[in-house]
């Protein structure tokens, strides 16, 4: 590669002291060599740089957009995968296999019509069930200490509500 890139200093020169040129070679080798395999360097991406640095040997910048034109247009293409083995054909059913898919079908389908009630392995409808008030304070509760649920509040409030018997007083 070092010396693709001298041989693009000699095509590209038009007035450039060695020392300028052993500079630039310096800088450019190693990133060229991160950014582009050795497959890339060749007498023809040397000829299509070399003929767009008009203007004497390329910046970095220009050197990288030219080589990288030519190697997008150049590269081998990877090798091919090879193509998948057939897929064997399955072989038909049995008349047995038949049978017992159409008699799990016919199963399912008899669980299905059947009433909910009447199957004995099923538990019966879900009842809705309630939280009582001390679980409600319990697990919830309201702000302020307040409880839904005081039994000297029920107990209070359900005296009051008792009629009163004029007898026993």
């Amino acid at each position: 590669m070092r010396q693709w890139c001298q041989s693009l200093g000699v095509l590209s020169a038009v007035s450039i002291s060695r020392h300028e040129a052993e500079m630039k070679l310096a800088a450019y080798v190693p990133m060229l060599m991160d950014r582009f395999p050795d497959a890339a360097f060749t007498t023809a991406s040397l000829e299509h740089v070399a003929a767009r640095a008009v203007k004497g040997f390329p910046t970095y910048g220009e050197l990288a957009e030219w080589l990288a034109e030519w190697w997008r247009a150049h590269r081998p293409m990877p090798p091919a995968l090879p193509a998948p083995e057939p897929v064997q054909p399955r072989r038909p059913p049995t008349e047995a296999e038949i049978a017992h898919v159409h008699a799990c079908v016919q199963q399912i389908i008899a669980n299905m019509r059947s009433p909910f009630a009447e199957r004995s392995d099923m538990p019966g409808p879900v009842q809705p069930r309630y939280a009582s008030p001390e679980l409600l304070d319990r697990i919830n509760p309201l702000p302020g200490g307040r409880k839904r649920h005081a039994p000297e509040a029920a107990a209070a409030s359900h005296d009051q509500d008792r009629p009163v018997d004029p007898d026993a007083a």
